[in-house]
This record gives C-alpha cells, sequence and structure tokens, in this order.
C-alpha cells in the first residue's frame, strides 16, 4: 500500500505491507522490516534492527494521530491516496467523497455519527488488517452523510465505508 506520512511536520512517500507479524515500509527509498505483535488491544511491541519499542496509537479529539513510542510522543498523519474517489481530493473539493477499505479487515472504531461536520485528513474510522491499525480519513471537510458499516465488521479491501458531501 502506498502512503504519504507526516511525521513532525515532514511528509514522506512511503509503501507498506505487512502480514504474519511482519512489516516492511520503504521511506524515500530505504527499506525498513520489523516484526509487531499486539501483547494487548492498542498496545504494540515492535523490534526494529534489535531494538525493542513499545508503541501505544491514540486519536485526539480533533481527529490526530498521536504515537507513543517508549513514552516519548509523535504526532504522525498517514493519508493513502488510494481511498479517495475522483481523482485527488483535498479540503477544497466538492461534492461527494466515499471513503473505502484500505484492505480487507475489521472495522474497530468509528469515529463520528451521520450528520457530523469533518475536516480534511480527520480520523473517521479504524481498520485492523493483520494486527495493524489503519486509520481511514477525510479526504476533505464535509458533512457525513453516511456509514455503512458498524464496529466489528469484517470489509473487504475498496468496500465503500462511509460517505461525506
Amino acid at each position: 500500500m502506498k502512503l504519504d506520512i507526516e511525521i513532525g511536520g515532514k511528509i514522506y512517500a512511503a509503501e507498506f505491507a505487512a502480514g504474519n507479524g511482519m512489516a516492511r515500509i520503504a521511506i524515500d527509498g530505504k527499506i525498513h522490516e520489523a516484526a509487531i505483535s499486539e501483547p494487548e488491544p492498542g498496545i504494540f511491541v515492535v523490534l526494529i534492527n534489535e531494538r525493542v519499542y513499545s508503541c501505544v496509537i491514540d486519536q485526539t479529539p480533533a481527529g490526530r494521530t498521536e504515537i507513543h513510542v517508549n513514552h516519548d510522543l509523535i504526532p504522525v498523519s498517514v493519508f493513502d491516496r488510494k481511498r479517495f474517489t475522483g481523482g485527488s481530493a483535498g479540503a477544497t473539493s466538492h461534492g461527494r467523497a466515499s471513503l473505502t477499505a484500505p484492505m480487507p479487515g475489521k472495522v474497530v472504531r468509528i469515529m463520528v455519527k451521520v450528520g457530523d461536520a469533518v475536516a480534511a485528513h480527520q480520523g473517521i474510522m479504524v481498520v485492523e488488517a493483520m494486527k495493524m491499525q489503519n486509520e481511514v480519513q477525510s479526504p476533505k471537510d464535509g458533512t457525513m452523510t453516511e456509514i455503512r458499516v458498524s464496529e466489528g465488521q469484517t470489509v473487504n479491501a475498496g468496500e465503500v465505508l462511509a460517505v461525506i458531501d
């Protein structure tokens, strides 16, 4: 999966793959591999180059994602351009936008309700796949008009999860 990742205000082009407790991410041409386990819900242990990191992923009330790595706070934003319909959607795009599942998985959290105003890049829901949680974000400012899934529901890659007008 190709993603744009913002860490500390800098945006990196990345490609991510995960399976069987392993994750591989290529950032700016450099490949990083990690063993990942989730001993408790929402707490991840990551092993990279024989170093162990404890990671906790939190959502702020404003919809941003924060990762606590060994008790250090790292604000992170992840953008998956394939989720957006109709080409490149942005905060100023008009019309309807459908949010789709980035990969097969299970909806573990829905953070908004129908009728809520949402901002571009605000977290809408979380889909878990291969023990990795992927935040589905709004591609634009708008109003949540449909939520087509429920927490605990299994979804297929590309399945429409929600609609924003």
